[in-house]
């Protein structure tokens, strides 16, 4: 992996770009790196350094998780306000999380510190979609490519993780977790995540089949609900939705390829609608909207 060998060798950029689909452990690696690089006793995991990391709290290493809100110019000033202190530790390391979220004002002068970044400091940033992040700071980074992992490559990997799990929910957490290894690990640890998801396919599975527009509208009421109240009940997100649903979609285009005569065009069709609804939530369009027209469709 290029992170493995540019630490190795000693080759560490000054800007990292980890891109990949949500979930998938984006995250994860860059807090990872971050300890790697500030440990002094190559990377312990149990020394003050490596704690404070893992708790977010370590003076030397900013973190910007997503919280679903807009990065701005404000967070930029005060990333490259402490980023020109010099390090307590070995350098001075920047996570952001999501980096598409940034206003154009907020990507700009972000872009000035990547032209003339500070001694000894170091960005990790995450993305999902590419296309979201200014070609300027893509040409300033070193880009990390995450792939989604084949089916077999994770429940063999949960396998060996979950001992005493049987092996059809390990399997079912494998195909819901659509190839992200991280959000597979979820859902195997947290029951009522695993239920929520098992359902929503299922779901979708039947939404597909009925020509009942009274119930696909009644569904997509109750997901803007669900997504709107804060006491933990449902984990189900209207991107979770539309991820769900291009697999379950995927899952049937690729059946009935196998067979002869079989047409998988008004599939192909209905995939690239999820998507444009999955690109377009991006961009904050009404999601009521977008999820009723995919119902009429």
């Amino acid at each position: 992996m290029q992170l493995e060998k540019d630490i190795s060798s000693g080759n560490v950029s000054h800007a990292y770009l980890l891109w990949g689909p949500g979930h998938i452990g984006k995250y994860t690696v860059a807090k990872k790196l971050a300890s790697i690089l500030q440990c002094e006793n190559n990377f312990c995991g149990v020394c003050p350094t490596c704690l404070q990391i893992r708790k977010g709290s370590h003076i030397d290493t900013m973190e910007f998780e997503n919280n679903h809100e807009a990065l701005k110019i404000e967070h930029v000033r005060e990333i490259i306000s402490r980023c020109n202190m010099s390090p307590q530790g070995k350098y001075k390391v920047v996570i952001l999380q999501s980096i598409g979220r940034m206003t154009i004002e907020a990507a700009n002068a972000l872009l000035k510190t990547l032209e003339e970044p500070p001694s000894k400091t170091i960005f990790i940033m995450t993305t999902s979609n590419i296309r979201e992040v200014l070609p300027t700071i893509l040409s300033r980074s070193r880009i990390v490519r995450f792939h989604l992992f084949p089916h077999d490559f994770l429940t063999q990997m949960l396998k060996k993780k979950y001992l005493n799990i049987d092996d059809e929910k390990i399997d079912q957490a494998a195909r819901l977790s659509l190839g992200r290894a991280g959000f597979a690990i979820d859902l195997m640890e947290q029951p009522e995540k695993f239920a929520d998801y098992l359902k929503l396919y299922k779901d979708i599975s039947y939404l597909l089949e009925t020509d009942n527009i009274v119930e696909r509208f009644s569904y997509v009421e109750n997901i803007l609900d669900d997504e709107k109240r804060d006491d933990g009940a449902s984990n189900i997100r209207t991107d979770d939705f539309l991820n769900v649903m291009t697999h379950v979609l995927r899952t049937r285009m690729i059946e009935l390829a196998s067979k002869k005569g079989v047409d998988v065009r008004a599939l192909i069709d209905m995939i690239a609608k999820v998507q444009d609804a999955s690109s377009s939530l991006k961009k904050n369009v009404n999601a009521r909207l977008l999820l009723e027209n995919l119902m009429l469709n």
